[in-house]
């Protein structure tokens, strides 16, 4: 199977407005718990997404990563399993857990209700992109959402195909070809 980059669905440029607007409803939101607020990184997408925001954000943020899956290869088993916790203690705190992209919201919905039942004060949702067309009731709603982007196989902005193109400064399509 090959693989070949189709259409740029959001530029570099769309990414840098993006940020700062999203650090700005952040701080706006989070208030004076901003100052122990913990951000968490859901490993290994959210990278490139995390470093540009808690730029933006600035100051003393305290942050860190959690490392889940829910995925075989490239299909989604239904299933959020936990590889590396977090190490910070969250207890009384909000904590924003950044990742980028929400696809079926499986894993934000398990990482939040977990992180609630440890002690978390509030638990905020923020995502680069969000692919659903529609949010159902029963689904998870991010907090903050950067772009809509079209339910494709898309790479970039940490973003992957079985660990390709995740470095990308933009998202594009993925098209896979048959060689």
């Amino acid at each position: 199977m090959g693989m070949k980059l189709g259409r740029t669905v959001v530029t570099t440029e769309e990414i840098a407005e993006m940020v700062p607007r999203i650090a700005n409803e952040i701080k706006a939101e989070c208030g004076a718990d901003l100052d122990n607020a913990l951000f968490v990184g859901i490993m290994k997408g959210a990278y490139i997404w995390m470093s540009d925001l808690l730029r933006e954000i600035g100051g003393d943020v305290q942050m860190d990563y959690i490392h889940v899956s829910s995925y075989a290869s490239d299909q989604s088993t239904g299933v959020v399993t936990v590889v590396k916790d977090i190490q910070q203690e969250i207890q009384g705190r909000v904590v924003v857990l950044l990742d980028e992209v929400i696809d079926t919201g499986l894993t934000l919905q398990y990482l939040k209700r977990e992180l609630l039942a440890r002690g978390a004060k509030k638990v905020l949702l923020a995502v680069a992109t969000d692919k659903r067309e529609e949010i159902g009731a029963d689904e998870i709603k991010a907090d903050f959402v950067g772009m809509q982007v079209p339910n494709e196989f898309l790479v970039g902005y940490g973003m992957d195909y079985n660990d390709h193109y995740r470095n990308l400064g933009y998202v594009a399509v993925l098209e896979l070809t048959e060689d």
